[in-house]
């Protein structure tokens, strides 16, 4: 049973760490496939896009080579025009445009047009009516260019382009200011086609030749600067108009002039729209030579190969887990049998027999462990004879104070004085002396603050809260020990108290236990002690007042009758010393009697004359 648990829960450990490491490691050539899958396929989108925009480049330039054979008669119209311009003398009411046209027409050939444009960008004149009016200023950038050449009075052929007026023909202009930069002098040739026809065909055949680049292009478009399709691809050769998403598309690729991507949400294809710039920058016109291509690729080949990757990942895990498994069983069966013995030993040692050995598995990997075992066990029998003898003396330790617990218990129980254990100004526990004191149960006493058990004032005049508090403070630190104290009975009875505090420790928490004696019979007792005291001191005074009253008339009495002769002189005189004798046995008295108050005060602590006067008036 233990060698099934371990050798299971071995298997089990190994099983984890391999699957875990070839998990890693096939997860990690699955992750780098599919990326290498989808830089693949990015990277023949990059390439197409690149093929296509220097296809284009070179297409223009084969246009632009072209177009130079129409520049010189493009000139010799220029001058027709210039010198028509200066035999006006700038007067453009006397420039006959129309006799102009016809005049380079029969000597250039062809068909031409002729436009007179002002300062403002606005076409003043023009043989071609429909661009009458046209304001150029509605594109800033060929407004700003054209007006440059107006102000400079240089020649300047442009690109052969379709103008934007309807059915206007493909014209190639030439632009040049008047010599007073008043005026822009445009001149077109007019042609029915865009020359050459070849660059149709190229178009055409750059299209159709990418698809073999790349297998994953289904439809290729190209839109000019009007937004028309210029040439078109499709995979099922099934042309489609242009949706208003796509026009929307175009419009911003033309606009921006960036490149972007979206992902068609029915099919899930990738469509790229690509700016394809020509790399002219002197031509007025050049921007209206720029393309837009729609490319969208299929993402079926892409997701195929993901799909068998898939699968593949999925054997790869069905084999891992299997070669995983034999391993981990064959593994844990090879490293379990030396360590089964060791537990088994060990589990015949923990049902007692401390005097069992551990047998050798021969091994010397487990050698250390059987020598570290057999130490332990003669190790743990040295313990457990001192922890015997260890717990022996702990119990004989504990019934001594458990016993000494129950003394002070019964003391603190049965002790005359009211005993409080203090927490701060918390009463924490009490004997029944102080309940008694108190006038309370038990349970209406603990957890109560002792000045909840007090008068709101004390007898000095301090509110018994915050005093309650000072005196606690001044126990902990030693400053005070004795203190006189005012309880109040439940039924409102003041009783005065005097207590002896101390601070002692229980825990972490430092306590006062404060012993409380009622001294209000006492004090009330003492009260009349210094009441007859104070008595005797009056009585004390009035007799020597009356024995001086006595003397002074005995004296004169004395006198009185030794002044005259008699028959009552003898017995007066006799009467007379009698008189004396009783106040001489007063004085003796008076003398004891001082005494007697003397030593009441001295040893007795009972208060002079003018203390209890205070007492009485406070």
């Amino acid at each position: 049973m233990i060698f099934s648990t371990f050798s299971r829960r071995l298997a089990g450990l190994i099983l984890i760490l391999l699957l875990f490491s070839l998990i890693a490691l096939v997860f990690l050539w699955y992750a780098g496939s599919l990326d290498i899958i989808d830089d693949e396929f990015h990277n023949r989108q990059n390439l197409t896009d690149q093929i296509l925009m220097q296809s284009i480049i070179w297409i223009d330039r084969g246009i632009s080579l072209y177009e130079l054979q129409y520049i010189p008669s493009l000139e010799k119209a220029m001058k027709l025009y210039q010198d028509a311009y200066l035999k006006s003398g700038g007067n453009i009411t006397d420039l006959d445009l129309e006799l102009l046209k016809q005049q380079a027409e029969r000597e250039l050939g062809d068909s031409w047009d002729f436009y007179l444009v002002d300062e403002n960008g606005i076409v003043l004149k023009s043989t071609f009516k429909n661009d009458i009016g046209l304001d150029f200023k509605i594109w800033p950038s060929f407004y700003e260019l054209v007006s440059q050449i107006r102000t400079n009075g240089t020649f300047v052929p442009d690109r052969m382009v379709k103008g934007y007026a309807q059915n206007a023909p493909y014209r190639k202009f030439a632009y040049m200011g008047t010599p007073d930069g008043r005026y822009l002098l445009e001149v077109s040739r007019n042609f029915q086609h865009l020359l050459p026809k070849a660059s149709g065909a190229s178009y055409k055949e750059l299209i159709h030749n990418l698809p073999q680049l790349n297998p994953d292009i289904i439809s290729l478009e190209l839109y000019n600067s009007k937004y028309e399709v210029v040439s078109r691809f499709t995979s099922d050769n099934t042309p489609k108009n242009p949706t208003t998403n796509t026009l929307q598309q175009i419009i911003r690729t033309f606009s921006e002039r960036k490149n972007s991507e979206e992902t068609d949400i029915e099919s899930g294809n990738i469509v790229r729209y690509t700016h394809l710039a020509i790399n002219d920058t002197d031509s007025p016109s050049a921007s209206e030579m720029f393309l837009v291509a729609r490319t969208e690729y299929s993402t079926e080949n892409r997701d195929q190969k993901k799909v068998a990757l898939t699968i593949i990942l999925g054997g790869f895990l069905l084999l891992t887990g299997f070669v995983a498994s034999g391993v981990a069983i064959a593994g844990s069966r090879y490293l379990s049998k030396p360590i089964n013995r060791i537990v088994e030993d060990i589990q015949y040692i923990a049902d007692g027999d401390l005097d069992h050995k551990i047998r050798e598995s021969g091994s010397s990997e487990f050698l250390v462990i059987e020598k570290a075992i057999t130490q332990l066990v003669t190790s743990l029998k040295q313990t457990i004879a001192s922890l015997k003898k260890r717990e022996e003396e702990l119990m004989d330790e504990l019934s001594k104070r458990w016993r000494a617990e129950q003394n002070y218990r019964r003391l603190f129980e049965s002790a005359h004085e009211a005993i409080f254990i203090l927490k701060g100004t918390t009463i924490e526990s009490c004997n029944n002396a102080a309940t008694n004191l108190v006038g309370r149960n038990l349970k209406d006493v603990i957890g109560k603050e002792i000045y909840e058990l007090s008068p709101p004032i004390q007898q000095d005049g301090s509110v018994s809260s915050t005093a309650c508090a000072q005196i606690m403070n001044k126990v902990i630190q030693g400053e005070i020990s004795k203190i006189e104290w005012d309880l109040e009975r439940k039924d409102g009875t003041i009783i005065e108290t005097e207590a002896q505090c101390s601070a002692v420790l229980s825990g972490d928490d430092i306590m006062v236990m404060a012993l409380f004696r009622d001294v209000t019979e006492l004090k009330e007792m003492r009260k009349r002690e210094i009441k007859a005291i104070i008595q005797i001191e009056d009585n004390l005074v009035n007799l020597a007042a009356i024995n001086d009253q006595i003397r002074n008339p005995l004296t004169a009495i004395s006198i009185l009758n030794e002044m005259q002769d008699g028959e009552f002189k003898i017995k007066i005189q006799e009467q007379v010393k009698a008189i004396d004798e009783l106040i001489n046995e007063v004085d003796k008295h008076f003398i004891n009697t001082d005494k007697v108050r003397l030593f009441l005060i001295k040893h007795y602590g009972i208060h002079q004359k003018s203390e209890y006067k205070k007492e009485q008036k406070d």
